[in-house]
C-alpha cells in the first residue's frame, strides 16, 4: 500500500542525515526540506559530525503496521539499521521524516 513510498522517504531522509562530512549549513539545506516543522526545531542544531553513520548500505523496508498518515522504515546503514518515523498529513501529502532513530548499538 503506502510502503513503497515510505520506505522511498525514509532512505531519502537518511541519505540526507548520514553526510558526518558535510559543513552545517550544506547539511541542513539538504535535510531540512525532509523533516516535519516539529522535526525541523528538534535537528536544526544537530552537528554533523556527530553523526556515526557515514551511508547506506542496502535496501530500506517499511514496517507492516504503515498506514497513510504513519509509517516506520528501518534504513541499513553502515553502523546499523536507523528507524526513520515518517508522518504526512493526508494520503497525497509528501512523507516528512519525525524522528531519526539509530541503532541501539550507536554510542
Amino acid at each position: 500500500m503506502n510502503g513503497a513510498a515510505a520506505a522511498a522517504a525514509g532512505e531519502e531522509v537518511m541519505r540526507a542525515f548520514a553526510r558526518p562530512d558535510l559543513d552545517h549549513e550544506s547539511w541542513w539545506a539538504a535535510l531540512e526540506p525532509l523533516l516535519s516543522s516539529e522535526a525541523q526545531a528538534d535537528y536544526v542544531y544537530v552537528e554533523p559530525a556527530s553523526i556515526p553513520a557515514r551511508e547506506v548500505t542496502a535496501e530500506p523496508s517499511a514496517r507492516e503496521d504503515t498506514s497513510a498518515y504513519i509509517a516506520r522504515v528501518t534504513v541499513p546503514t553502515d553502523i546499523g539499521d536507523y528507524t526513520v518515523l515518517l508522518s504526512r498529513q493526508d494520503a497525497n501529502a509528501p512523507w516528512l521524516a519525525e524522528r531519526i532513530t539509530p541503532p541501539e548499538t550507536a554510542g
